[in-house]
């Protein structure tokens, strides 16, 4: 190992202490934590408090570390790393799609260190097909490239838009796997709104209308960063698109995203901190109004107005009369 990758493992050793003495010194707009905190403040159902603040400080570093660490590791040494510092929960559950003849999507949203919980995937699943990145092509797709480059893993990055969106497509129908994160997007008028957190989050449809129009199952992949140098990836239950077979195509790019981004709530509120879209997510969601307590006489007055709305009513049952005079 390096000299670098042992600095960086030294360092990743001493973060909570790091973040413990930097906390009562930084300013809170330079304080990744404290500006999520901000952003999230007055509204409901949203981690909060000087806790969460820490704690989201204390991942990005750690992300960010682990992101460093890795790509300075040779290839035997990456191996080694997937071997012995990454742990796996539910990965029995996806090895009959991994090891199936339909084409596969590894979906993750921006939380923990997704980078490396992909080329742990890809590596869990042996290499078995050729993997293509369909998201961030200008950041974070090239370092990925560049982690399955060095596990030994064929990787192909797409491009933006409409080629990209072409190339996806044929790789699918080739039975490949792609790699794609839908909770960022480009531009907002091409998202679809979801529950997410009791609002509504807008997010991207494309991992939902892909899988559709391939078969791909969709995998979920999370990864959270350990306290001691290592990875901890969650592969949840496959979604198989076949379950919203004749829908129309809106509903059923609904139901599936849907679907997915349940499996990411629940994943995100079990360690929230991990999860990179905070400052942004009022931004980008909307709130959704509890529901009102009704009136004693309100279905009294609906009723009357939809008798009043349809006379016919009255004809047919004549007993609602006596409720509505």
């Amino acid at each position: 190992m390096g000299v670098a990758a042992t600095v960086i493992a030294k360092a990743y050793g001493a973060v909570d202490m790091a973040v413990a003495a930097a906390t009562p010194f930084a300013q809170k707009r330079f304080h990744q934590g404290w500006r999520a905190c901000q952003a999230l403040s007055g509204m409901r159902d949203t981690p909060s408090g000087p806790y969460f603040a820490r704690a989201l400080l204390a991942s990005r570093w750690r992300c960010a570390l682990l992101l460093r660490y890795a790509l300075r590791l040779t290839r035997p040494q990456l191996r080694t790393f997937l071997e012995d510092r990454v742990t796996y929960e539910g990965a029995a559950y996806a090895q009959h799609v991994f090891n199936g003849t339909r084409p596969v999507i590894l979906a993750a949203p921006h939380y923990g260190p997704a980078p490396i919980g992909f080329v742990a995937a890809a590596h869990r699943m042996s290499g078995r097909r050729t993997l293509n990145l369909f998201y961030d092509t200008q950041h974070l797709a090239p370092q990925i490239a560049l982690l399955f480059e060095r596990g030994g893993i064929d990787a192909t990055t797409l491009l933006d838009g409409l080629p990209g969106v072409l190339a996806a497509s044929r790789a699918l129908s080739r039975n490949e796997f792609l790699v794609m994160m839908p909770d960022a997007f480009d531009d907002i008028t091409q998202t679809l709104a979801l529950p997410f957190y009791g609002r509504m989050l807008r997010v991207a449809p494309g991992t939902a209308f892909f899988a559709l129009r391939t078969s791909a199952w969709i995998v979920p992949v999370m990864a959270t960063p350990a306290r001691q140098l290592g990875v901890h990836v969650t592969i949840g239950r496959p979604i198989d698109p076949l379950r919203f077979a004749g829908l129309e195509e809106p509903q059923a790019i609904f139901l599936l995203s849907r679907a997915l981004f349940t499996t990411f709530e629940r994943e995100i509120r079990r360690a929230p901190e991990h999860w990179y879209n905070w400052e942004t997510f009022p931004r980008v969601s909307t709130c959704v109004a509890p529901p009102g307590r009704l009136d004693d006489d309100a279905p009294l007055r609906l009723l009357r107005d939809k008798c009043e709305a349809s006379p016919y009513l009255l004809q047919d049952v004549p007993e609602l009369e006596i409720l509505v005079r």
